[in-house]
């Protein structure tokens, strides 16, 4: 019963932003990335993108977020043109230290850390309860996997080569 009120009161605060619309601001790309967010398919959709996706939600000081990092980029870097991935700061110093730790991570990949984003992309998969934890999604913006922890790049390159398919 308590799960069914908060999803009533989280439906009803996304309801309240208009079409579900928001522009989230990333550290590492001039334009961000807009995001559509429909309730009642539980899908969110990623602006000029119809194929999968990823959010990755990280922490700076996370050893495990850390070594997934470059795992991601793997990936990126194989599937480029049929994923995306998106990155998730849940724990902004600023600005100047947010931008520092994308480089000295290699993080190449638009990651925003704007508390409000990150409060909506937190809210819409249903709650970060630790990092790093990656939630794919297919082409329709319906998630697919929630991976909690470390994982290899096996484990990634099945999900989206299922999604692929």
């Amino acid at each position: 019963m308590k799960n069914l009120i908060i999803l009533a009161i989280f439906g009803l605060f996304l309801a309240s932003c208009g079409d579900g619309s928001r522009h989230h601001m990333s550290l590492n790309d001039k334009n961000g990335f807009d995001t559509t967010y429909n309730v009642e398919q539980k899908e969110l959709k990623i602006s000029g993108w119809d194929k999968p996706y990823m959010l990755f939600f990280f922490s700076t000081m996370c050893g495990a977020c850390e070594s997934q990092v470059p795992i991601i980029n793997e990936l990126i870097k194989e599937y480029g043109e049929n994923i995306k991935v998106y990155g998730v700061m849940g724990d902004t110093k600023g600005f100047d230290s947010d931008i520092f730790v994308l480089k000295e991570k290699n993080i190449n990949f638009p990651t925003t850390s704007v508390p409000k984003s990150v409060s909506y992309l937190s809210s819409v998969v249903g709650g970060v309860m630790g990092t790093p934890v990656t939630y794919v999604f297919d082409k329709n913006g319906r998630i697919t996997k929630q991976f909690l922890g470390l994982y290899p790049k096996s484990a990634f390159e099945g999900e989206i080569k299922r999604l692929l398919d």
